[in-house]
């Protein structure tokens, strides 16, 4: 059996591990087994996750039924990579069931990044959670992906910063919720610090404003 698996966090090259230079936040490691040998797809399984049709996720690899592939190759290479750019996926194998004089049967094992069961914030006032709740969008069953978290951390960051807390800081975790399977409770932890104030404006070197 061929297997082509990606796991975080780079790729690299040397022998049959094939390389690819696209930046990710974590970029995966491709292996292969066996000496490249060209193969018409002939069935193609998806299994791992249970949130979305088998055709759409088969879509997003860019592989198709009758469609000529070498293995290993770049398709295999393409395909995992299609699906890490989605970022709703912490690992990704492709592994050849078996094979038929020159017909591949592939199955496609994807693990699905878990969804929101619960966002808890702490350190601010109800008003500003209830703000942040609306400019965020972090709501229960959202996925959970690398965005999410970055945009959550700049708006947060944004919308004390317009308040006068320029020193806030933020702080997203996650953790496994034991009540839901493959989902987690997110903490945000927010000190706000002391808020800055302006006391006075000099303006040097303007001679046209009179006073």
């Amino acid at each position: 059996m061929f297997l082509f698996c990606c796991v975080p966090p780079r790729f690299a090259q040397d022998g049959g591990i094939v390389q690819d230079t696209v930046d990710y936040e974590s970029k995966p490691i491709v292996l292969y087994s066996g000496i490249p040998k060209k193969y018409e797809i002939a069935e193609i399984k998806v299994a791992g996750t249970k949130d979305y049709e088998d055709y759409v996720l088969i879509g997003l690899s860019g592989l198709s039924v009758g469609q000529t592939i070498s293995v290993p190759g770049e398709e295999i290479t393409q395909a995992i990579k299609r699906y890490w750019r989605h970022g709703l996926f912490s690992d990704v194998h492709i592994t050849a069931e078996r094979i038929e004089n020159n017909k591949i049967y592939l199955k496609i094992l994807l693990t699905q990044r878990p969804r929101i069961s619960d966002v808890r914030y702490h350190g601010i006032k109800k008003s500003e959670r209830e703000d942040l709740e609306t400019k965020l969008g972090m709501v229960k069953g959202s996925q959970v992906t690398p965005n999410l978290i970055d945009r959550a951390q700049t708006l947060i960051q944004r919308y004390f910063d317009d308040k006068g807390f320029k020193n806030a800081e933020v702080a997203i975790a996650q953790k496994d919720d034991p009540a839901n399977e493959n989902q987690v409770i997110v903490d945000i932890d927010i000190d706000k610090k002391e808020k800055v104030k302006v006391h006075r404006i000099i303006i040097a070197g303007n001679d046209a404003i009179k006073v």
